[in-house]
C-alpha cells in the first residue's frame, strides 16, 4: 500500500516542468492524478503513458480547460467526478508569468495574471469544495512561491494574485471547516528557467548564484530549494490531520529571514 492509494488528485497546470513532476510523484504515491492542461495535449498525453510504464504507480489523466474560465473549470470537475466518482485533493499549480515593469503594465497583463492565479482558484475551490463537502472529506492545496516574502517589481500582477490566494486559502480553511483542510505552500525558486529568466531577475536583485547547493542573499549563504523538498511537503498536507488547516507552509531554506 502506498499513503495515496484509490485518492483522486486533480492539479492545475500540470502537464509539464515542476506540475508534471509533481503530478508523477502523487501517481507514485498511489493517486489517480487529474493532469489540468490548456493546449498541451501532447505533453499531458506523453506524462500519462510514463506513468502508465510504472509498475505500482497511479494512473495519470489529462483533462482540458482554462481555469481562467469558471464555466470550463465547472465542467472539468463535473467531468471528473462522473469518471471517478469523487475528487480528494485540489492543488492549484498553475501560474502565469507576465514579467513587464509595473509604468508598463496593460489591462491584459493583469486580467491574464490574476485570471490563473486568483479569480481562477477561486472558483475552480468553489466547484472542488461543493464536491468535498458532499463526499464529507477533501484537502485543497496552494503553491504561493515567493510572493509572499519577496518583492519582483516587473512581476507585480503576479506577486499580488499569487498574495490574495495565500489568504484565499487561510478564507477557505474557515469557510470549509471542518469538512476540508486548506493548505498553502511558499517555496522560493525551485525550478529554473530553461531561458535563465528566473536568474536573470534574481541578479537584478543583487542575489549572488554560489556553486552547490547555496545561493548568497544579503551576503548571506541560504541553502536552495529543491523541487524535491516541495513535493514531500505537499505529499504531507495531502495526507495530514484535517486539524492542520489554514496554514502556509514556507520552503525556501531562510530565505524569507534575510
Amino acid at each position: 500500500m502506498t499513503p495515496l492509494d484509490g485518492r483522486i488528485v486533480l492539479i492545475t497546470g500540470a502537464a509539464e516542468r515542476a506540475g508534471a513532476q509533481i503530478a508523477l510523484a502523487f501517481a507514485a504515491a498511489g493517486a489517480t492524478v487529474f493532469v489540468n492542461h490548456l493546449g498541451q495535449s501532447a505533453q499531458a498525453r506523453e506524462l500519462a503513458d510514463h506513468a502508465d510504464g510504472v509498475p505500482g504507480s497511479g494512473r495519470v489523466r489529462p483533462v482540458e480547460a482554462d481555469i481562467a474560465d469558471p464555466t470550463a473549470s465547472r465542467a472539468m470537475v463535473d467531468a471528473i467526478v462522473g469518471e471517478a466518482g469523487r475528487i480528494d485533493l485540489l492543488l492549484h499549480n498553475a501560474s502565469s508569468f507576465r514579467p513587464r515593469p509595473f509604468l508598463e503594465l496593460e489591462v491584459a497583463d493583469v486580467d491574464a495574471s490574476l485570471g490563473v492565479n486568483l479569480r481562477g482558484p477561486l472558483f475552480l475551490s468553489q466547484a472542488v469544495a461543493a464536491v468535498m463537502m458532499a463526499q464529507g472529506d477533501g484537502r485543497i492545496l496552494a503553491i504561493l512561491g515567493n510572493s509572499l516574502s519577496e518583492s519582483w517589481p516587473e512581476l507585480v500582477p503576479h506577486v499580488v494574485g499569487k498574495s490574495a490566494l495565500g489568504r484565499l486559502m487561510e478564507q477557505l480553511a474557515v469557510a470549509l471547516s471542518p469538512i476540508v483542510a486548506c493548505n498553502s505552500v511558499a517555496p522560493t525558486q525551485f525550478y529554473r528557467s530553461d531561458d535563465g529568466v528566473n536568474d536573470d531577475l534574481r541578479a537584478a536583485r543583487g542575489e549572488t548564484p554560489v556553486h552547490g547547493e547555496l545561493s548568497e542573499v544579503k551576503g548571506i549563504p541560504i541553502r536552495e530549494t529543491a523541487l524535491r523538498d516541495v513535493i514531500d511537503v505537499l505529499l504531507f498536507l495531502a495526507d495530514a490531520p484535517r486539524s492542520l488547516t489554514g496554514a502556509t507552509i514556507p520552503v525556501d531554506g531562510g530565505r524569507r529571514l534575510v
